[in-house]
């Protein structure tokens, strides 16, 4: 017997509902025609569900929680001159508190980011929204150095664990034909975030003040905690890897335009066999070589991009080149950036997450040499500039796309938030070579070609990366749950 949909359904076509059924697998039937006895695998579920208006909904509503954390960092870094003048200190002054943020965020992905597969996506988002504004109405009120940097670590750290918590909701409810896709465009919001800080920074910081501005950016989460509460569902394979009642699945699926009938049963989900210790199992069942492996790529692809994050000081610095007239390129790669961010997993579901990185990677390598061989405001450069914004954020962001969808559900926070710091820590040295480039003269060339380093880097290690994913996964080490 086949299960059908409660006539409560308007939103989707039944037919939809009844392929994604179909490929749920019902393992048992009632032979008196009752569906209490059936079993829905609700990672097949999941799996093979289309895109419906509960998902978009909640994609907006990540989105833009993903937008408000990028947001906090980069109006923090705009605004240092008038947070300095305000306290009475030299804004260089204020570079160490600054600094206190993107350490406090790396420190809240190792630490938070586990309580996720814990305790819920859900419950943490929102935990972690309704302390991100009182941490960030906390910096209103510093009144030295060192209360400013308190305040900017604590924000930092509880930013740091809201990236792991969305990324992995959003790879929980999003098909396996569309998740690269929908994970990207939650994490656009991180690129979109940092246009908005700068055109608000323009636009309200001589009107409202510093403390105006982080008056707006702690009244942003507050107001997405109704919003998140009601309309974003929890994690339909969290609640069922603890034990939830049915009806508290049926009800996050509901919230997804799922709707089942209320006595469907769902089969047992796999259980974690280890220790219990998220950072531990992350290594575990031959996981190991592939999160060295990933590791180790993601420093290297964020180290690039923060020395492409220098080129105004290059450009400055060895070819004399006005800040103002290196900022309208800039712009223009921001721009692209952006384009990045919202397609680059689109692209991967399209023609597959390895071939992917490896193309985007070996094009930002030409693009960010080219940088430095095409003359300065020359239609070579504009390619170059334009190429390098795209293929630089693209080929981080498909890194990014990738770790929420390798690994299990029940590990997926973790592996996420882990990533997250261990790139960051291990990308820090960056602006020392970046530095050391500058006081030794080294030259454009030079410094071009040490920002490519890193990423043909990245597009020698991702064919390693998937036959490391196909020995794991033949060894049954991601499973859907």
């Amino acid at each position: 017997m086949s299960l059908v949909m409660n006539e409560q359904v308007t939103d989707v076509p039944a037919a939809s509902i009844a392929g994604t059924l179909a490929a749920a697998a019902p393992v048992a039937a009632d032979p008196d025609g009752g569906t209490g006895s059936n079993k829905i695998d609700l990672g097949a579920l999941l799996d093979a569900s289309p895109v419906r208006r509960g998902h978009v909904v909640t994609m907006a509503l990540l989105f833009l929680v993903m937008l408000i954390d990028s947001y906090d960092l980069l109006v923090t870094g705009q605004m240092l001159p008038a947070i300095a003048s305000t306290l009475g200190v030299a804004t260089a002054s204020l570079t160490g508190a600054f600094a206190a943020q993107p350490i406090g965020q790396a420190l809240g992905g190792l630490l938070l980011s586990p309580l996720a597969d814990r305790f819920g996506r859900k419950r943490m988002i929102v935990v972690l929204l309704a302390l991100f504004s009182v941490a960030t109405l906390q910096s209103v009120f510093a009144t030295s150095v060192t209360g400013f940097a308190v305040t900017r670590f604590i924000a930092g750290t509880v930013g740091g664990g809201l990236l792991p918590a969305v990324g992995s909701l959003v790879a929980d409810i999003s098909s396996l034909k569309r998740r690269s896709t929908i994970v990207g465009i939650v994490y656009a919001g991180i690129g979109v975030g940092v246009v908005v800080a700068s055109a608000l920074v323009a636009l309200l910081l001589d009107r409202i003040g510093w403390q105006g501005m982080y008056v707006v950016g702690a009244l942003a989460p507050f107001l997405m905690i109704v919003p998140v509460l009601l309309l974003v569902p929890e994690s339909p394979l969290h609640l069922a890897r603890t034990a939830a009642p049915s009806t508290a699945i049926l009800g996050a699926l509901r919230k997804l335009s799922i709707v089942l009938p209320l006595d469907t049963q769902f089969g047992e989900p796999a259980r974690r066999l280890g220790t219990g210790i998220s950072i531990v199992e992350i290594f575990g069942s031959r996981r190991a070589a592939f999160t060295l492996v990933l590791w180790f790529t993601c420093i290297c692809g964020q180290a690039s991009a923060n020395l492409f994050g220098l080129n105004a000081a290059f450009f400055h610095d060895f070819e004399s080149i006005p800040l103002a007239s290196y900022a309208v390129y800039a712009s223009v790669a921001g721009t692209t950036s952006i384009v990045a961010g919202l397609s680059t997993g689109l692209i991967m579901d399209r023609f597959g997450r390895y071939r992917v990185i490896v193309v985007f990677a070996l094009l930002d390598v030409l693009s960010l040499v080219g940088l430095a061989f095409f003359p300065f405001g020359s239609a070579g450069f504009v390619v170059a500039i334009v190429g390098a914004g795209f293929f630089t954020f693209g080929t981080y962001q498909s890194l990014n796309i990738l770790t929420p969808i390798v690994y299990p559900a029940a590990l997926r926070s973790a592996a996420v938030g882990w990533k997250g710091a261990v790139s960051r820590a291990g990308s820090s040295a960056a602006p020392l070579i970046g530095a050391a480039l500058l006081a030794h003269q080294m030259g454009l060339k030079a410094a071009m070609c040490t920002a490519a380093a890193p990423m043909l880097l990245v597009a020698m290690l991702a064919p390693v990366l998937a036959v490391l994913e196909r020995r794991m996964r033949s060894h049954g080490a991601a499973p859907a749950l």
